[in-house]
């Protein structure tokens, strides 16, 4: 009897938890309509636009709301025995996605603030980026939206999952993730290393650059904090344990193995480049790249028992 009230308990709060998610989903994408007016209007330099610019950086505020909404969502759909389905992936990727991409649509309007309208730069890269976004964005909320009405529809006949299971979900969300950071990361700096050859490293640069790279691990090393948190609080070994250590300890080694050709052909390309910022994206490319095969090999893996 006291299993059945605490489980109708946890279900009604699901519920409140995925209405609000959705109330703060709808003020999202009215937001994002308006991002789409304000970009246009900035675009055309009108009166306003300085103050369109201050008002769209509201707009930040409450995308971190329904960030973290959708993250306290999916942890409590986990635990009532929420699977993670194709839909619950797709949102947690995209979701992934759209975290990283907010940091560099504040790096793009800070830009447009100042080369575009103050000095007339043309900023064509920060704009194909900006409306880039909007659509990214607009996956992400569509998915997520398909994300609560299925939660929503399901509130009730959920099974509340056991905390091992639970840690099994999250093992193979982690690793999702981490492709998603891996990937975008080894993507940034090979763009970086192609574009910043003509730059003088000076202390903004390499800031700008650990910012990018921090805003990228972002999603994956919370997740792993989170994960490892709930691992160190638990008593109670899970049978899974041992098999994520080998799993773990194999993918760590490929990672190292993969990893090690790659940074040759790094060295190949550095050579006789001036002091430049490239030579600082060693240690990212090494690390994102390493996410990236690791993660992509513990996943198969473990999607393979």
């Amino acid at each position: 009897m006291e299993n059945t009230n605490s489980n109708r308990e946890a279900d009604k709060n699901l519920r409140v938890i995925a209405v609000v998610t959705l109330a703060i989903l709808c003020l999202s994408l009215l937001w994002l309509f308006y991002d789409l007016y304000a970009y246009s209007r900035i675009r055309a330099i009108s009166p306003e636009s300085v103050t369109i610019v201050a008002v769209t950086g509201i707009g930040f505020l409450v995308r971190i709301l329904l960030f973290l909404f959708f993250a306290v969502l999916i942890l409590r759909s986990f635990r009532q025995g929420l699977k993670p389905s194709l839909t619950v992936i797709i949102s947690i990727i995209t979701g992934s996605i759209a975290i990283i991409a907010m940091f560099f649509d504040f790096a793009a309007l800070e830009d447009i603030g100042t080369d575009y309208l103050e000095y007339g730069y043309k900023c064509t890269g920060e704009w194909i980026w900006l409306f880039g976004s909007l659509l990214l964005r607009l996956v992400f909320y569509t998915s997520l939206f398909a994300l609560i009405i299925r939660i929503l529809k399901s509130n009730g006949t959920l099974n509340p999952s056991s905390q091992g299971l639970v840690d099994e979900i999250l093992f193979e969300v982690t690793q999702w993730v981490g492709i998603i950071s891996g990937g975008t990361g080894v993507i940034f700096t090979m763009y970086a290393f192609t574009v910043l050859d003509g730059f003088t490293a000076k202390s903004w640069l390499l800031w700008l650059l650990l910012f990018y790279c921090g805003a990228i691990m972002l999603p994956w090393l919370a997740l792993t904090v989170y994960r490892i948190s709930r691992l160190a609080l638990r008593r109670e070994p899970s049978q899974y344990d041992e098999k994520q250590k080998q799993d773990m300890s194999f993918a760590g080694m490929t990672a190292w193995l993969v990893s090690l050709p790659l940074m040759a052909i790094m060295l190949v390309f550095s050579l006789g480049k001036s002091p430049s910022p490239v030579i600082y994206l060693w240690f990212p490319f090494y690390l994102f790249t390493t996410l990236l095969v690791y993660s992509v090999v513990l996943l198969k893996r473990y999607r393979k028992g």
